[in-house]
């Protein structure tokens, strides 16, 4: 058994090959449709296997797959804000959707309009292992895999009854509770013809709140420059409102003036005032000499862990006919419901209010009449309101996904050189979302100005009072039921793929000096892609809470030729065992973007047993999909720092072109100050059905060794670079302001036309909606190496007993650079994160494990290393004083399994060991919860136990 596992667990693809080719002659590899007998696969290949993923109980693989080198983290089970209850990967960091994801060499079917694979509906108890493609594989698998390929192989080949049920949990806070069963069961009939499988599975993964651990509890911002500490701060869209005039914040006063109204404003930056109890007080934002603030703190009700309840059942068939005509299918149905949680909705609305309104207090009603700005010479005024309207309780989005695929197919051979293989696919997603705790602004409107006065009874209006001005908990629950909307929306994601293949070898064209005839692969495809998002009409622009929906629908549809040949050129000489060449090609044909054309060749060179050589070249391509196509335009509201304001919401600096900011609508004596208010601007962003397909030109070159001289051990070493033009985008805000304030390019000045606030120069108001589509003028770039060691030896050697199993993926990322438009500057982010870069991506990360096998007893030990970053220049200019490094982090996994009989094996391990602290960082350096939970282990030591009984 120890032999066997360590096999398993010590060696990439080749390896996996061998195994197979015990019981067939030849197989396939993930990468290419060839069926190989020299079991060495052409691509650069990272095997992950079913032991891999136990031993440290992986209940969604994204968990396992975010600790390799050749990812940089996407969504996992830690994406509350961002995030949307999905699992995703990005191979690289170059994007989810130039990741192609498989389940058996097939494609599976996404999860939303975007056509991404949602990884919760691939749970690990299904998976007998997982293969991952460095590097362009388009040719091979179509459109998507610019970055790569993760392709999921499943058990569908089984005998007997396997039942498994594991427990996790939180040592520290006991809690963030996991727990999964599973059982797979299947056999052999008529004479082992046929094979048939079934399994079923479930998961419950309990909530974990930022506000259960002290990092998270708090809101940090970053102090801006020359600031020493973080400054506990939060959201101005305060539970008891904010109020500021129409055109000023401070309803035209002066400092002193609001310093008469709060001293405690004298000492402090106070923007707006609001009610503290019965008191109208000046909203503090906090100062290095008093850092004290009256922000709203709207960490703790976010969730650190989503809640997941997930129930899968897949079943799996074969049986050979005869040797010319083998039947097999399957079906995969999952149901996966993961909530999301953010805090009550904040919202800023400028509102028409009575000044005879009876809820006014009586010193904000006189700032009000005072204010020309605001004052309407009518009985109303219009003021601006942020407020924080936990009345209506936290805003939570139920994502409720039921995803199946349905795949019947036939294969067999044609003769003793030819066979075929010919398959229909179809894949069908549904997904219901349910928000909750959204606020309708018109009947905001409507129920502020039915307030009771003379002037509301005069009015005849109808609606229940919603009385925003007095201060925390003041509207009634009828008026928070009057304002309170919950909203649904439905997404329909069907994709049907058909393939048919056939594959032999060519013996007329043997090369002399070879003795094996080049094989090849000539196939058919069509594939068709329909996404359908259905909104009801609460979430339209009239809503805040979750960002406006409106209906996005679309198809996709392709009709594909493709070949493939391994030729083999040279064989059995000397310092060349083998020298083959790998080619590929694929012609396509779009209902969309036309024709595209993709191919790839390669070189593998045996050198003898001990070396082998090989190198690839790719074209590969990426199709726009629906969302990319066919999304209108619906708001959302960026960061960014302006460059014609100074203060925390500011970047202004001897770079930026004045006159610029004056053109744009800022008075000439703001420009510099800090005018801005704000550091999320809305602007509206949507697709565009003109997009052309995204190319990339991927390399990759290495060595595989298994040097004689140390048996068991296995080295590879791969370079790639990987680079993509014409990548679909949409120019970020930030990259808008700096080219128009600092560069001076008309064209992004015409997209931030209008909208900021006259009086003041503010953005954020006044309609400032820029229009943010996706166009084709990205460049992505990731160049980097590789290295895998396996290593598997008789403990015997070091005195003990047993057999003792090393391995180690590593990865050194000296490439990740991205470039928003041609008259943008380069943003590389080789060991960097922050605005502009996003997750950490590390120079260097490993896993490490070593497995230690004696008899029915095994214990394993991984280590998995993030490497050092730094922040961003962007995000350096927020951080002040304070560190912007994040040190190398390191986590070690332990895991004793025991085998107590034949048929029943416990395990019991803990992740985590040493309780690694958290890197802690302020609001702009990070993604959520105060750091980046993806990358690093927010949940401390985990404790977890399992049991397996095989029968």
């Amino acid at each position: 058994m120890a032999g066997t596992i360590i096999g398993g667990l010590m060696t990439a693809a080749p390896v996996v090959a061998q195994e197979a080719e015990a019981e067939a002659d030849v197989v396939y590899v993930t990468g290419s449709r060839i069926q190989r007998t020299d079991t060495v696969a052409p691509s650069p290949i990272t095997n992950v296997t079913a032991e891999q993923l136990q031993i440290v109980n992986t209940v969604n693989t994204e968990d396992f797959i975010n600790t390799l080198p050749q990812v940089v983290p996407a969504f996992d089970s830690t994406a509350n804000n961002p995030g949307n209850g999905t699992a995703t990967v990005s191979l690289r960091g170059l994007g989810t959707t130039r990741t192609l994801v498989l389940v058996d060499g097939m494609r599976f079917v996404g999860a939303g309009v975007n056509q991404v694979v949602d990884l919760n509906n691939i749970p690990a108890a299904m998976v007998q292992s997982i293969d991952i493609v460095t590097g362009g594989a388009s040719a091979v698998y179509g459109s998507d895999a610019v970055a790569g390929v993760v392709n999921f192989i499943l058990r569908d080949d089984f005998e007997g009854v396997e039942m498994s049920l594991s427990h996790e949990t939180s040592l520290g806070d006991l809690d963030g509770d996991i727990t999964t069963a599973s059982m797979v069961m299947g056999g052999n009939f008529d004479n082992g013809r046929g094979n048939a499988v079934i399994t079923m599975g479930y998961t419950n993964r309990e909530a974990v709140f930022q506000g259960d651990r002290d990092f998270s509890r708090l809101t940090f911002f970053d102090p801006g420059p020359g600031g020493t500490q973080f400054i506990e701060g939060g959201s101005s869209n305060i539970p008891g409102t904010r109020f500021r005039g129409a055109t000023s914040s401070n309803f035209g006063l002066n400092g002193a003036a609001v310093n008469a109204i709060d001293p405690r404003c004298a000492t402090n930056t106070c923007s707006g005032f609001w009610m503290d109890g019965g008191t109208l007080r000046g909203l503090r934002f906090g100062t290095a000499a008093d850092p004290v603030t009256d922000l709203y703190n709207y960490a703790p009700a976010n969730y650190l862990q989503l809640p997941q309840e997930r129930y899968n059942i897949g079943a799996f068939a074969s049986y050979e006919v005869n040797q010319h005509l083998e039947f097999y299918g399957r079906g995969i149905y999952a149901n996966n419901v993961v909530d999301s949680q953010l805090a009550p909705t904040p919202a800023g609305v400028t509102l028409t209010v009575n000044l005879d309104n009876p809820n006014i207090n009586p010193v904000l009603r006189n700032l009000m009449i005072n204010d020309a700005g605001s004052n309407n010479g009518d009985g109303t005024a219009t003021i601006r309101t942020s407020r924080r309207y936990q009345e209506l309780g936290t805003r939570n989005s139920l994502r409720d996904t039921s995803s199946f695929q349905m795949v019947f197919g036939a294969r067999g051979d044609i003769n003793d050189a030819w066979s075929y293989d010919v398959f229909a696919n179809y894949s069908r997603s549904s997904v219901s979302q349910i928000q909750s705790g959204n606020l309708s602004v018109s009947a905001l409107q409507a129920g502020v100005l039915c307030d009771g006065g003379p002037t509301a009874i005069a009015s005849g209006c109808t609606a229940p009072t919603v009385n925003i001005f007095g201060g925390e908990n003041s509207i009634s629950a009828a008026g928070a039921a009057f304002i309170s909307r919950t909203g649904a929306q439905i997404d329909t994601i069907e994709t049907f793929q058909t393939v048919a293949t056939v594959a032999g070898q060519l013996d007329v064209l043997t090369v002399p000096m070879a003795e094996t005839a080049p094989s090849v692969v000539f196939g058919f495809e069509y594939r068709e892609a329909e996404a359908d998002s259905r909104p009801d009409s609460v979430l339209g622009p009239d809503v805040r809470g979750f960002n406006q929906s409106l209906p996005v629908s679309g198809v996709v549809d392709v009709y594909e030729f493709f070949a493939e040949a391994e030729v083999p050129l040279v064989e059995n000489r000397p310092g060349m065992e083998s020298l083959a060449l790998n080619l590929a090609f694929r012609s396509s044909e779009y209902n969309t973007v036309g024709n595209t054309e993709t191919f790839a060749i390669g070189l593998g060179w045996q050198v003898d047993e001990q070396i082998r050589l090989r190198g690839n070249f790719n074209r590969a391509v990426r199709a726009p999909n629906v969302n990319d196509l066919f999304a209108p335009l619906t708001n959302g509201f960026p960061g960014a720092q302006d460059p014609c304001s100074g203060g925390q919401f500011g970047s202004f600096s001897g770079a930026t072109n004045v006159q610029s900011c004056i053109n744009a609508g800022v008075p000439a004596g703001n420009v510099g100050t800090g005018f801005q208010g704000n550091g999320q601007m809305e602007a509206l962003f949507g697709g565009n059905p003109n997009l052309g397909a995204e190319t990339a030109d991927t390399y990759t070159v290495g060595v595989v060794a298994t040097p004689n001289i140390i048996d068991g051990l296995t080295i590879q070493l791969d370079y790639y670079n990987i680079s993509i033009e014409d990548a679909i985008t949409t120019v970020p805000l930030q990259t808008l302001l700096n080219e128009c304030h600092i560069s001076n390019i008309a064209s992004s000045c015409a997209i931030l036309a209008g909208g900021r606030n006259p009086a003041t120069g503010e953005m954020g108001a006044n309609g400032f909606t820029p229009s943010l589509t996706a166009i084709n003028i990205g460049l992505l770039e990731a160049e980097g190496v590789d290295l895998r060691i396996d290593y598997s030896f008789d403990a015997g050697v070091i005195g003990m007993p047993g057999e003792v199993g090393l391995s180690y993926y590593g990865g050194v990322t000296m490439v990740n650079d991205t470039t928003n438009s041609p008259t943008s500057p380069v943003i590389a982010c080789a060991g960097l994160y922050g605005l502009d870069c996003g997750e950490p991506t590390p120079e260097y990360k490993h896993a490490m494990q070593a497995s230690w096998y004696t008899g029915p007893f095994t214990t394993s030990l991984r280590w998995r290393h993030v490497g050092a970053v730094d922040a961003d220049p962007t995000t350096q200019g927020f951080i002040g004083d304070l560190s912007d490094n994040i040190e190398a982090t390191n986590y070690f996994d332990v895991t004793f399994q025991y085998d107590v009989t034949e048929n029943f094996v416990t395990t019991i391990g803990v992740t985590n060991i040493t309780d690694t602290d958290v890197p802690v960082l302020g609001s702009t350096a990070s993604e959520q919860a105060n750091t980046w939970p993806a990358t690093y282990d927010t949940l401390g030591r985990r404790l977890f136990v399992g049991g397996t009984i095989r029968f």
